[in-house]
Order: C-alpha cells, then structure tokens, then sequence
C-alpha cells in the first residue's frame, strides 16, 4: 500500500475505537495505554494522517492518549448506547455533560442505536435521552451517533455469515426495524436544530442516494462520515458518477473516518485509511487491499475512485472536523479524570493518569 501518492496537508480521522466500544476489563493500565499510543501513533506516521478523535470508555482512557501524545488525539466523552440506559436512569444530564467538558473531552460519542433487542432498547428520541440532546446542544458538543446497520442485515437471505456468527442478523422481527431507528434520529434533528450530530458510515443510506441528500439538505445539523460498513464504498461505486456530484455538492458535510478498531493490527489499520483515500483522491479501480480485516467484504466487481478535487477534499479531511470540534484539543484536567476514573473501579488507568501529572 503506497499512500505518498496522496494529497499532502491535514488530515483527521473522526472515527477511531482505541478499544471495544464496550470493553469492561479494568485491568487496563500505564504499559498497554502506552503501547495503544505509539500503535496510533505509527499508523499516523505511516498513512500521512495528522490526527485522531478516539472513542470514549467510562474508564478515562482516551484522555492519557491525548496527553500521552499532545495535540494528535482529540477525544470523544462516553454516553450511552440504546442498550445500556438502564444504568442512566437518574443522571442530571446537563451535570454529567458538563462534566465531560470539565474532563477535557472534546465531543461526546460513538454512542447510538446499533441493533439490540427491542426489549434491551431505548429509542434515541425517548424521554431517556432528551436531556441529553438538550445539554450537547447547550455545551455546543459534536455527537457521534451510530443508527442503524446495513440494510440487508435485516434479510436472512442476505445476511453475510460473518455477520450472523456475530449476532447482526436483525430479520426474526424482534428488533427495531430500520425505519423505526431512522424515525428517531429524524425526531432528534428536528427537535434540536443546533445540535451537531455526526452519522457514521453514510447512516448507512449509500444505497439511497436521494435520500441522503434529502437528509442533508432538511436537516443543516447532520453529517455523516465515510467509515466504510462491509457496503458503503461498494455501493457509491456502483453509481459513481452521480456520487461524486453528490460528495461535491455537500462536501463540507461529509468527514473522513476509518472505524480503526474493528481492524486489530497496524496493517490492517492501514488499510482502511489506504482504501478511503485511495476511493477519495484516485479514479482508478481497484479492489480491497489483502492485508484489511474480515470486515471489509472482498468483492468480484472493483471500487472506482471518485478523484474529488482539492477543495472538497480539504473540508472531508479536516475543514469539517475543525468546524465542528475547534481547532485544537481541548485540555484535559488530569488529576479529575484521574478521579474520576478511580471512583468508577479504573484503578490502573486512574494510575497511569496520574503518572503523567
């Protein structure tokens, strides 16, 4: 994978997990925080990106990366997905928001709806979360919102077999319909009109391209990034010409982002970078490189690039992300994340934290 072809200048991923979204090992400490910055690092340093926005845990994490390593990590503030709002029941919402801010993070997110049981869910429009959209609003937060999933995940004659193995298989009606969780992402863009929300990959509509842009176009506080589902780059490529008008015309709603973190290894974190630059700056065909990870699908038909010009690719690679986040990390206050993380049982990571006062 050669990336000195690409454009030069800044470049940000908005969607980086250092790990699980819902890991719970609180064994976590100063060696693998390290180990976890210098990977980060090196995929930086390789694939020509100047920085990350890392996806939040409970424990605190997320904030030693970026003092660990100033000013290349900005970090996103952990709130419940759908499935976990039970232990939220009795939060004071604009505190815990604020508190986040006071933390040092500078947004709030990946949360959302990714698919659960209808009875494990609490729908994002609920009374559960309005004040939350009301505080992020309010504090001026950019959320990142997981809705959704690939549309064939809701057919069994479609379902890919990796994706049952994992429990993505969402077609016995005992889940939320597709509709139904983008009903509610509707509802929450309707009710707070200055709240930033960003949808990864696509929101999953790259099968719908004038949904999509309906979507953009009635609701001025949604984006979405290009965090490539087993579907996205496959499906735009299928139309590409018409989607290159697309990405044209609302470049500066669309971010860069490569969902590292469901890739394990280095090379496979560089190739999901090397595979949406490739797509972005290139016209070329060519197909999905053989050192990515499992999930992203190998098909018998090639991408073909979209070689957008150098404007819109400035605003998918960092205009946007600078638009919504600042221009800079925000500071962390590391004796109360410190705090913060031993209270909550995050010994170890309440020690690392500590270590870089």
């Amino acid at each position: 994978m050669d990336f000195s072809r690409f454009i030069k200048g800044h470049v940000t991923d908005c969607h980086v997990h250092p790990w699980s979204p819902w890991r719970s090992d609180k064994r976590l400490g100063e060696k693998e925080l390290g180990e976890k910055a210098a990977e980060l690092e090196t995929v930086m340093t390789h694939s020509r990106l100047s920085q990350m926005h890392i996806y939040g845990n409970p424990d605190h994490s997320t904030l030693y990366l970026k003092v660990a390593k100033p000013g290349l990590f900005y970090a996103g503030g952990y709130a419940p997905w759908s499935f976990e709002t039970k232990r939220f029941k009795d939060v004071d919402w604009p505190r815990y928001v604020e508190s986040l801010v006071e933390l040092g993070y500078d947004g709030v997110g990946e949360m959302g709806a990714k698919p659960v049981l209808r009875v494990e869910h609490t729908p994002l429009d609920s009374p559960s979360y309005e004040g939350f959209w009301e505080s992020c609003q309010a504090e001026g937060l950019p959320v990142v919102c997981h809705v959704g999933d690939p549309e064939e995940f809701w057919s069994e004659d479609q379902t890919p077999q990796w994706a049952k193995t994992r429990g993505w298989g969402y077609y016995r009606g005992d889940y939320p319909t597709l509709e139904e969780l983008y009903s509610e992402a509707v509802n929450v863009l309707s009710r707070y009109p200055r709240l930033k929300v960003v949808f990864p990959h696509f929101l999953f509509l790259s099968p719908h391209i004038e949904r999509l842009g309906d979507l953009l176009q009635r609701y001025t506080n949604a984006y979405v990034d290009i965090a490539p589902g087993v579907e996205l780059l496959y499906n735009i490529s299928r139309r590409r010409d018409e989607w290159k008008t697309f990405f044209t015309r609302h470049s500066d709603r669309i971010l860069l982002g490569t969902d590292i973190g469901m890739s394990k290894t280095i090379p496979e974190h560089l190739a999901r970078v090397w595979l949406l630059r490739c797509f972005l700056e290139s016209e070329k065909e060519f197909y999905t490189p053989s050192e990515a990870d499992e999930l992203l699908t190998r098909y018998e038909l090639p991408y073909v690039g979209l070689d957008l010009a150098r404007a819109s690719l400035e605003d998918i690679y960092s205009g946007n992300f600078r638009r919504l986040w600042g221009d800079k990390p925000r500071e962390v206050n590391l004796s109360a994340a410190a705090s913060s993380s031993e209270e909550l049982g995050n010994v170890e990571v309440a020690k690392a934290l500590r270590s870089l006062l």
